[in-house]
Order: structure tokens, then C-alpha cells, then sequence
């Protein structure tokens, strides 16, 4: 006899028991080690300022969490939790965090000891702790209730070397409507970037606690010599004066009540900040690498989609290279490039570039996805991949380096017509009996029709090779109704519309002439980039070190001196009338030369002074 439940507002015993089922799931999926993580919420922390300790807890922990032993070398301000629950394919995962606000009560090397949450122990942390600010600084001294702060992690960087400028507000008032100048530079260029969000905290100093708001810049000079930063100002409104109480109801002593029902004046106030300055040191000779590069780390790194020792021909292969680079900005890094190799089709595709900007500074990325189709039986090597760079860290030179790649390779040689020229293949548009296999729909071309004749029948092989020939025939057929269809689309261009599409070349050859008399190497830069699109319409350098390396001796090493006074060395000297009759000189065919096999190394995007 079935039950019924005659009151829906009260669960039976059948559901009762399958929550209680679930319940007992999630918690068996928590009973599991716990894995604890302690890290601090900024770095570095000084003796007088507060910070946060931040325990991750993932799993369910044994038991409460004992902060007693902290006490010996910190004071502990206050704690507090979050906790986050998910389920990913009927498995529980929980995470709970723990934010201890602490006061160091020492400067030194300290360590932050094992907390007990019950049997389960967080790890041992180390950190540096520095000394407090010796003395009173003006501000501080004269009794104001604002002051600013600025300081640089180093005073003597390289150029083109990545700077954290730290800016800190400290106040004892509430102040409104305030905004704080950007920081500006006298004696060369700097390229500035503000990092992450403001941070908030309490400081100690001079036995008094002040709200300090913190703001954190990368600074990249862009040359050597000294450069001074202007004082910041930091313009605001303070209260002026004490309220005036006009509450209705009386006074409650009550900030909220306070606020509202009072009013207060307030006069504008600026604060400056005290000047800074900048000894930037040049290329140091010690370094060897054709391109100036310099980072705190950076790695080459690759990747394959199958495995290079097992390839097949006609069958591509994708090779993936990045460069990972801390304290570099994207326009700093290289273009990766593969050099062509006989056997072997190279396309690349175009850069994925990625800049994050964190507290700690600049992290680039620049990854390239490398489509490789051999068309040959055989065993190939890739070159071995190079890039030389500077430690800030060390002061020394190093190299981040990829081995030399075997690819082995079988089955039949493949129909595809050889390239146009042995290239390295950067962005330069390829033909259509160079595409890559394209999905279905597309024009069958003469690669994607090859087979290779098995035993079993002349009959067979007969139909084979009919039915490539047809093929062969559509595809030609479509190749000449496509050039066709672009002619006829090119006549009916308007006369006005093709004049558009070229540039002014004489007016561009005037430019040039007219910046190399005057000395001006920007203006001169400018004017051979807007030349570069009539010279080279197919494959357009965008740089002045890509142009170099189109070209041959003298103009090429008159434009990378050009480049090394620009943005590496002012002292480098480069010749202007030698840059424009080089240049001149190609207007005769000249400027379609390749670029050479050398091409294939990584190269940074800055020559070496020496």
C-alpha cells in the first residue's frame, strides 16, 4: 500500500533520506588532507606599517586555526575568513581563506612559524622586514596632517631597464574631491605605467598612526644620462574649521548623524612631493647580443602538436615558441621568427601578445603558432633558437636558448610547388599554391589531390590517376576565372581610387631630404618608414631594424646606428646623406631583396651601442 504525504509542507521520509545521502557525499568529498598556503598581501613591509597574512586552506582542515604562536615577532591586529564552496561534476572542492592584519615588532629577517589548525600545519614563511623611516620629514615635522612620499627601487638603472616608482599618501584627515599629478621627467624620455590598483594601510611613524594610500609606476627610461623627476602634486580638500551642528534632533555623537546633519567648509590645499632623479646607465660593454634587451628573467619556451621524431609528409605539424619576459614591456621583445628549410613549408601565423601589469612590475608574453608541412621524406634539424638579454638582477649577460629540433619525416614526396623565395616567412601574404590545407569548401589544389599509387590493380591506379588529373583541371579552371574576376574588378577602379592607393613618393623623397639636411633623426626615421610602403609593397618593414635587415652594407649599418641614437645611445653617430643615397639606390629594383637566412635568429628590438 503506497503513502501518500498529506502535508506537502513537510518532507517525507524518502526525501528525508536522500538529503542526508547528499550530505553525507559532500562531507565524504571534504575528509580529505587539507593543503594550507600562507603568503603576505605586499612586499616589502617595513617594522612600522601594517600587512596582511593570508592562509589558504583547500579541503576541510582538522580543525580551527591557533595564531598564538605569531605573537612572538608580530602583533596580530585582528583576523578575519572567507570561504568558497564549488562542485565540478558531483566532486566538492572547498577553499577558506584567513586574512590576519599583523604589526611586525622587530626589523630583520623574521619567520612566520607553523599555524596548528588542529593535526594539519601551515608551512614556515621567511620574509625581510625593514627598518622604520629615521627621522621626521618636513611635513611630518611642521605639524601638516598630508604629506607625500616617493622612492625608487634603484637609482642607477640601465636604460630601457624597468624602475617601480612608489608614491605614498599619508594623512590624519578626511579629505574630498583630491587627484594626484602623473609623474613627469626632464633630461630624455621615460615611458611610465601605472601598476594594479591603489592600496590602502596604516602606518606608524614618529609614534603616530596615518592612513597611507599607495600608488606603484614602472618607469622605462629611454636613455642614458641623468633624468630628474618633477615634484608630483597632490591637490585636495581639507575641512576647514570645525562643523556646525544644525540637527533637528540634537546632537547624537553619532559619526552617521554627524555627517548628515552637519555642515563643513573646506579650502583646497596642494601637496608636492621632493624631486627625484635618475642616474640611467648606457649598454655596458660586457654585453654582446646584436640587440640591447634587459629584464629582471625571461625564457624561451615551445610547444608541438605532435610529436617532431613521427611526422608524415603532406601532414602539418604546429610549433608554438614564446618568450616570457619579466620587466620588459611588449614593444621591447623580438618578432619570433622559423627560417624556411628545404623540405619543409613554414607558415606562421600572427604574434599572440599579452602585457600584465602586476605590483611587482611589467610581465610580457609573445607567443607565435608555427604550421610546418614537410613535403619530403628525410630527417631535417631546426636551428637552435638564441636570444641574448641582461640580468638587472646580476648585472650580468645571459642567454635564454631552445636546442636544435629533429624532425623526421616519412612517407611519399608530396606535389607542391617549391616556394617563391627561401624566406623566413614574417607577414609576408602567401600565394594560393602556398596555402596551408584549408577545411572543405575551398579550391582543391594540386597538394591536397597527390596520392601515392598502392599494388592491387592497374585498373585502380588508372582511376587514380584520371581522377587526379580531372581535379587538376577544376582547379585550373578556378585559378583562371579567379585571376579573371580580379582583373576585371582592377578595371573597374576609377583612375582617382588607384592614385589614392600610392604614395607620394616624391613628396616623400623631398621629406627625407629635407629632415637629413636638417639633423633631425626623428623627422629622418619618420620619413623612411612613410617610404618604406612604395619600396617594399609586399613585404613592408615597419621598423628600422627590419629595414636594415633588407638591405646590404652601408645602408644597413647607417640605419641601425640610426635606431642606437634613437632609443639606446644619443653618442652613436650615423650618417644621413649615406641613409638617403642608399636609399635612393633602390628605387632601381634594389629594395626587393630578401632578407638572408640569418633572419631566423631571435633578435631583440634594440642594437647593441658597441
Amino acid at each position: 500500500m503506497m503513502s501518500r504525504n498529506n502535508n506537502p509542507g513537510k518532507p517525507t521520509k524518502t526525501t528525508a533520506r536522500a538529503v542526508m545521502v547528499i550530505l553525507l557525499l559532500l562531507f565524504g568529498s571534504w575528509v580529505q588532507a587539507a593543503q594550507i598556503s600562507v603568503k603576505t598581501d605586499h612586499s616589502p613591509v617595513a617594522v612600522d606599517e601594517t600587512f596582511q597574512l593570508i592562509f589558504t586552506v583547500d579541503g576541510e582542515p582538522d580543525g580551527s586555526p591557533d595564531f598564538s604562536p605569531l605573537e612572538q615577532d608580530f602583533e596580530v591586529l585582528g583576523t578575519s575568513q572567507s570561504r568558497n564552496i564549488s562542485i565540478v561534476n558531483g566532486k566538492a572542492s572547498r577553499t577558506t581563506r584567513y586574512l590576519v592584519n599583523v604589526l611586525p615588532r622587530r626589523s630583520g629577517e623574521l619567520t612566520v612559524p607553523s599555524v596548528s589548525f588542529g593535526k594539519d600545519v601551515s608551512p614556515v614563511l621567511k620574509l625581510r622586514v625593514q627598518d622604520a623611516t629615521t627621522g621626521k620629514t618636513p611635513a611630518a615635522a611642521s605639524g601638516e596632517a598630508v604629506f607625500m612620499e616617493v622612492g625608487v627601487d634603484q637609482n642607477k638603472p640601465w636604460v630601457q631597464q624597468q624602475v617601480i616608482l612608489t608614491v605614498r599618501i599619508f594623512s590624519r584627515i578626511q579629505w574630498k574631491e583630491a587627484s594626484l599629478s602623473d609623474p613627469q621627467f626632464r633630461g630624455g624620455e621615460v615611458l611610465v605605467q601605472k601598476l594594479g590598483e591603489d592600496r590602502r594601510y596604516e602606518k606608524q611613524r614618529d609614534g603616530q598612526s596615518w592612513q597611507v594610500i599607495e600608488r606603484r609606476y614602472a618607469l622605462f627610461p629611454q636613455k642614458s644620462g641623468e633624468l630628474s623627476m618633477d615634484p608630483l602634486s597632490l591637490n585636495l580638500r581639507i575641512p576647514a574649521g570645525s562643523k556646525k551642528q544644525r540637527s533637528p534632533f540634537g546632537s547624537f555623537n553619532d559619526p552617521f548623524f554627524d555627517d548628515f546633519f552637519s555642515s563643513r567648509s573646506y579650502r583646497n590645499k596642494m601637496v608636492r612631493s621632493k624631486p627625484l632623479s635618475l642616474d640611467v646607465r648606457p649598454i655596458p660593454p660586457a654585453f654582446h647580443g646584436k640587440r640591447w634587451l634587459v629584464a629582471r628573467d625571461l625564457q624561451l619556451q615551445e610547444s608541438w602538436s605532435d610529436a617532431p621524431e613521427d611526422l608524415k609528409t603532406g601532414e602539418p605539424v604546429t610549433r608554438t615558441l614564446a618568450i616570457v619576459a619579466d620587466g620588459v614591456t611588449l614593444g621591447q621583445l623580438p618578432e619570433l621568427t622559423l627560417p624556411q628549410i628545404q623540405g619543409l613549408r613554414i607558415y606562421p601565423d600572427d604574434p599572440v601578445n599579452k602585457e600584465q601589469a602586476t605590483d611587482k612590475g611589467i610581465l610580457s608574453t609573445s607567443s607565435r603558432k608555427f604550421a610546418i608541412i614537410p613535403t619530403h621524406p628525410g630527417d631535417y634539424q631546426l636551428p637552435a633558437v638564441e636570444l641574448k638579454w641582461w640580468n638587472s638582477v646580476t648585472g650580468s649577460e645571459q642567454t635564454a636558448r631552445l636546442a636544435p629540433r629533429m624532425l623526421k619525416v616519412t612517407g611519399a614526396v608530396q606535389n607542391v610547388p617549391p616556394p617563391v623565395a627561401a624566406t623566413p616567412l614574417a607577414a609576408a601574404p602567401v600565394s594560393s599554391a602556398e596555402q596551408p590545407p584549408k577545411a572543405p569548401g575551398n579550391s582543391v589544389s594540386p597538394a591536397a589531390v597527390a596520392v601515392t599509387a598502392k599494388p592491387g590493380g592497374d585498373g585502380i591506379n588508372t582511376w587514380l590517376i584520371a581522377g587526379n588529373a580531372i581535379l587538376a583541371i577544376l582547379w585550373l579552371l578556378t585559378l583562371v576565372l579567379y585571376v579573371r574576376s580580379r582583373k576585371a574588378a582592377g578595371s573597374r577602379v576609377m583612375p582617382e581610387e588607384k592614385t589614392a592607393s600610392v604614395p607620394n613618393m616624391s613628396r616623400l623623397w623631398r621629406q627625407l631630404h629635407q629632415a637629413v639636411q636638417a639633423g633631425d633623426a626623428a623627422a629622418v626615421r619618420a620619413s623612411l618608414l612613410e617610404l618604406a610602403p612604395g619600396l617594399w609593397p609586399e613585404q613592408t618593414p615597419r621598423s628600422l631594424e627590419a629595414m636594415a635587415d633588407r638591405v646590404d652594407a652601408p645602408l644597413s649599418v647607417e640605419l641601425l646606428n640610426l635606431s642606437r641614437h634613437l632609443y639606446a645611445d644619443p653618442a652613436v653617430a650615423w650618417d644621413g646623406e649615406k641613409i638617403e643615397s642608399g636609399m635612393k639606390a633602390l628605387r632601381h629594383g634594389e629594395a626587393q631583396k630578401k632578407p638572408d637566412a640569418k633572419e631566423g635568429v631571435l633578435k631583440p628590438l634594440y642594437p647593441n651601442a658597441g
